[in-house]
């Protein structure tokens, strides 16, 4: 504790070095501050537009989905105008109304069979 007091010009001196160091540091703390956030804020801004074209429910995304549903939509209409196709072929087998006409071209389509008085002409 005698030091002290015999030397003010010293301890005034590494003081005022303290300081412009403390200041230093604090300068450079507010330019990386003022340098720094901006460009996390515009890293951040820049991830999410991006993730809102690219991103699993992004646009590309609703585009992809969009277009699978019209794939399925024109599959489905093409299966239901099959089946509608079938049934109505088919009506004329039902039990309580059977055309034989119908029933008998059926089977031979079916098993691949002519009867001898038939004249088969191939398409191509």
């Amino acid at each position: 504790m005698a030091i002290w007091p015999s030397m003010p010009g010293i301890l005034w001196a590494a003081d005022r070095k303290v300081d412009m160091m403390a200041r230093r540091q604090s300068r450079a703390a507010r330019i990386a501050v003022l340098i720094g956030l901006p460009l996390l804020l515009i890293a951040g801004i820049a991830y999410f537009n991006a993730r809102t074209f690219t991103g699993d429910y992004g646009s590309v995304a609703r585009d992809d989905v969009v277009a699978n549903h019209a794939t399925a939509q024109r599959e489905l209409d093409r299966l239901e105008a099959l089946l509608a196709e079938k049934r109505h072929h088919n009506a004329g087998l039902r039990a309580d109304s059977v055309n034989l006409d119908l029933l008998d071209e059926r089977a031979r389509a079916e098993l691949g069979m002519l009867r001898s008085d038939e004249v088969f002409l191939l398409e191509e």
